[in-house]
């Protein structure tokens, strides 16, 4: 990929923020959601857009149509759906052989960092090559995985967490020993319920939301414990509180 290539960053209501570290940097910048909606695609020059939207399959789509008016052939679309098939978002493009999948759990994206690659049924390989360079470009290690809900890490991550609550939901530990046998037992950089409140409850909630109604297994059910605990607000860090109190994030985010 040529480091020239300009690149424009969506970000819709809930979406992580961890590719903020690049705005406004080799070419990096930010187009307003409302003017897309309006306007569709915003500069013929673009390359690459990210659209990070944490949102269902019907507004993932509604987006995706919408970027598609004035689009370029050759232009790009990164996005951000890790628990929705991108092979079926994809069809709401203009072009949807430029659509490729992308996720990562890292609040902010660093040299190091994990993003999973994921291309659609109809993604051309030149725009998988593009989107991968991009991150590459910039110190992330990349993976290609299938087209499948979850992906690779919040699919098995995400059950992690959801067996974890179960634990502390049935009593069967406190948080604290449950997050330190993980650790000690597995080598884990952090506990499970720690790691919840850094990801951020109410992602896992979805994320698992989405597993189940992709899969129809009942493993992927939230746990009770989670659906409660986002529905009052108790979302983790950024909320400054989930499974931990965190006073010092209140506000954050």
């Amino acid at each position: 990929m040529n480091v020239a290539l300009q690149v424009a960053l969506v970000y819709g209501p809930g979406a992580p923020e961890g590719l903020a570290s690049f705005a406004g940097k080799e070419g990096v910048s930010i187009w307003d959601p409302a003017r897309i909606r309006a306007a569709g695609f915003l500069d013929p020059q673009v390359g690459i857009v990210f659209l990070m939207v944490d949102a269902g399959a019907e507004e993932q789509k509604a987006w995706l149509q919408a970027l598609g008016r004035n689009a370029e052939k050759t232009a790009v679309v990164a996005l951000y759906a890790p628990h929705l098939s991108v092979s079926e978002l994809a069809m709401a493009y203009r072009y949807p052989e430029q659509v490729v999948g992308v996720g990562f759990l890292d609040q902010m994206l660093s040299p190091g960092s994990l993003v999973e690659i994921a291309p659609g049924l109809r993604t051309a390989v030149a725009a998988v090559d593009a989107v991968e360079g991009f991150f590459r470009e910039r110190g992330c290690e990349t993976e290609r995985v299938k087209d499948f809900s979850g992906l690779v890490l919040r699919r098995v991550l995400f059950m992690i967490i959801n067996e974890a609550a179960y634990a502390l939901w049935e009593g069967i530990a406190s948080r604290e020993d449950i997050d330190l046998a993980m650790k000690l037992g597995t080598n884990y950089p952090m506990g499970p319920l720690e790691w919840a409140d850094s990801i951020g409850l109410d992602r896992i909630y979805n994320g698992l939301k989405g597993l189940h109604e992709e899969y129809g297994d009942d493993r992927y059910r939230p746990c009770p414990l989670i659906r409660k605990m986002v529905a009052a607000g108790h979302t983790g860090k950024r909320a400054g509180i989930g499974f931990y109190t965190h006073h010092a994030e209140r506000g954050k985010g």
